[in-house]
């Protein structure tokens, strides 16, 4: 007969092997340092075995312990694919998910979000999306909703379902008259040839596309500052005769023209990709359910 092990002893000694840090490991799983030293040191006695040695540069497997590390990937891997086999329950297996979101992810549903909160679902909701990506890499996260732009981050098998899509708009003061914009929806490059952008540094990765589309037009690029702060870039923004201006998806554009006590507006951008909100797996969750569950 086998003593019992708990699974979670392999997940933490798993993330702690391909961190190679304690610190980082426990950021990452959101554990304290000493539970997880406890841990492993729970699995080593369980096995009479030696897993890690310290060094300058963090934690390094022992031989016995990349051997170990080897199977315990494969036991993990088995493990996770019983959720596969029919018959099993999904309400049980979606309540044991761990699932990560952006803040805008939980403005576009936030039935599906606000019930995970009460609901006591092992929720991570940051605007930090390295965050959410290391924490599905290594495993302590099973579905995560991101930006299309982060995917290449994933390095770890997974399944997508895109789930929203649309273009950026440019977010002004009515009353800015650098703009020289005609009564259409949409801007160019060359209406807004003599601004300014302030962009939170959550959207940084839209400054080669900003550099594109004026580099295109034949036309100085901008200046582009970064400001991390919603609150003070509306701020900037609506002051009187400004010329500095922001780029936000065209959700939360809206979201900030109507709920502003000053004069906003805004108009679509033509940039080479529209954001994208889309929903990523490590598959031990059928997609297609969790796609219900949100409408």
């Amino acid at each position: 007969m086998y003593n019992s092990l708990n699974v979670d002893l392999l997940y933490v000694f798993i993330t702690v092997a391909k961190t190679k840090s304690i610190s980082k490991s426990s950021e990452i799983l959101s554990l304290s340092q000493p539970a997880i030293s406890k841990k492993i040191h729970q699995l080593e006695e369980h096995f009479q075995v030696s897993l890690f040695v310290r060094s300058s540069r963090g934690v390094v497997l022992t031989s016995n312990g990349q051997n170990f590390y080897q199977q315990a990937i494969k036991v993990l891997h088995d493990f996770d694919s019983l959720y596969s086999v029919k018959g099993i329950d999904l309400n049980t297996q979606f309540s044991n998910l761990n699932i990560g979101a952006s803040n805008i992810a939980t403005l576009l549903y936030p039935g599906f979000f606000s019930e995970l909160l009460f609901d006591r679902h092992q929720l991570t909701l940051t605007n930090d999306m390295d965050e959410l990506i290391k924490k599905f890499n290594y495993g302590s996260l099973d579905i995560i909703f991101i930006n299309d732009f982060f995917e290449n981050k994933l390095t770890t098998d997974h399944e997508k379902y895109t789930l929203y899509s649309e273009p950026y708009y440019v977010v002004y003061s009515q009353n800015n008259t650098y703009i020289m914009s005609p009564n259409d929806q949409s801007l160019t490059a060359k209406e807004l040839r003599k601004v300014k952008f302030l962009l939170h540094p959550e959207y940084s990765f839209l400054i080669p596309q900003i550099k594109y589309v004026f580099q295109k037009a034949d036309l100085p690029v901008p200046e582009i500052y970064k400001v991390n702060c919603f609150d003070f870039i509306n701020y900037l923004i609506s002051r009187p005769h400004t010329n500095l201006t922001t780029i936000l998806p065209k959700f939360l554009a809206k979201h900030y023209e109507q709920i502003s006590k000053t004069n906003l507006t805004s108009k679509k951008l033509s940039l080479p990709k529209h954001y994208e909100i889309s929903m990523i797996s490590n598959r031990k969750y059928p997609l297609s359910s969790l796609i219900k569950k949100l409408k």
